[in-house]
């Protein structure tokens, strides 16, 4: 699975952990060709310069050290390397024997990426642009200079040039409208303040059990239960103070579930398990979360209490039928002197 990342910088710094050292070997291997055809002592030159950089950065990047002015290094060597290179090319390669670009425009999706992911979306296309038209005028210059098959290899790169910053300009508009709506969709099905499932997300989850049920005859149950005397604990120290005892609950109960579990707040104080259990099994799940919940000290609020129904699901039932029984247990705990757990068939 990918791993999902807190920040952009940090998706930016693995990209840079990766990337960098494709760079380095391929500058060492353009070097070290160019070495067995005959010293360019430009190329030799900046090439090595650039790997050693590449090296250090990586480095400063892996630490974390610098990564900004990292950034904005990196930015500016292969700014400068990419209109040197180009303007090296035309010049003493195209001007003087002909032929095409040839490795250059393959790396130069790359060089554009780059501009985007440090400078950003406006920024970058900003910055693409500029440093296309250096190269536009680079090529306009010598263009009487050119054959045919150069000036066929320069007018692909412009066109190939142009066709990658807009692809990545909207590329990342793609990008940002994607992740909007998974925060879209992150905040409408999970609860704003315990960041479990919330309502939305439960009726969801329920048909889908339903449905599996009828067909495959899966079973499953579910655990309705809620903070006994909760009110008196918004009265005696403040919905503050409630508040936070529900985000610690939350937590406390996610961390005795297993992934077979379903976890969500149905409102208020009122929560709900779905587990692929069934009868006694669930049974000792619900009193083993409800020893766990009267041994817990809530910050700010002592120990309190939870009172736990649970049903199994049954040939017929519907969302409303199913929560009806449990809730019934509930219910029944809290006519019988609360913190216990009361099981409906």
């Amino acid at each position: 699975m990918l791993k999902r990342f807190a920040s952009l910088n940090e998706l930016k710094i693995r990209i840079y952990l990766w990337g960098v050292p494709c760079i380095v070997i391929s500058l060492i291997s353009n070097t070290f060709l160019q070495n067995i055809d005959g010293v360019n002592k430009f190329n030799f030159t900046i090439n090595n310069t650039l790997s050693i950089w590449f090296i250090i950065s990586w480095f400063l990047l892996y630490k974390r050290l610098f990564v900004q002015f990292t950034e904005y290094s990196n930015l500016a060597l292969v700014s400068f390397y990419h209109v040197t290179t180009f303007f090296d090319a035309v010049r003493n390669y195209m001007v003087v024997d002909g032929g095409s670009l040839g490795d250059f425009i393959i790396w130069m999706p790359i060089t554009t990426l780059f501009f985007f992911l440090t400078l950003g979306t406006k920024r970058g296309l900003y910055y693409s642009i500029v440093i296309f038209l250096t190269t536009f005028i680079t090529g306009i210059i010598y263009i009487n200079s050119l054959y045919s098959e150069s000036i066929d290899s320069l007018g692909q790169f412009y066109f190939a040039n142009l066709v990658y910053i807009i692809v990545l300009y909207y590329a990342q508009h793609v990008f940002k409208t994607y992740a909007d709506l998974e925060m879209f969709k992150k905040h409408a099905y999970y609860d704003s303040l315990t960041r479990i499932a919330n309502r939305l997300q439960i009726d969801e989850w329920l048909e889908k059990k339903l449905k599996l049920f009828e067909e495959k005859k899966e079973g499953f149950s579910i655990i309705f239960f809620d903070i006994d005397h909760f009110k008196s604990v918004n009265d005696s120290y403040g919905h503050k103070v409630g508040d936070e005892v529900l985000v610690e609950l939350a937590e406390l109960i996610e961390h005795h579930i297993s992934n077979r579990e379903l976890f969500g707040r149905w409102g208020g104080e009122e929560f709900i398990i779905i587990s692929s259990k069934v009868s006694e099994d669930t049974v000792k799940l619900a009193e083993h979360l409800r020893k766990v919940v009267a041994e817990h000290h809530f910050k700010g609020a002592g120990n309190l209490t939870a009172s736990f129904g649970v049903t199994n699901s049954k040939a017929g039932d519907s969302i409303d039928s199913l929560l009806n029984r449990a809730d019934k247990g509930l219910y029944q705990c809290k006519n019988c002197g609360r913190n216990q757990v009361s099981y409906i068939k």
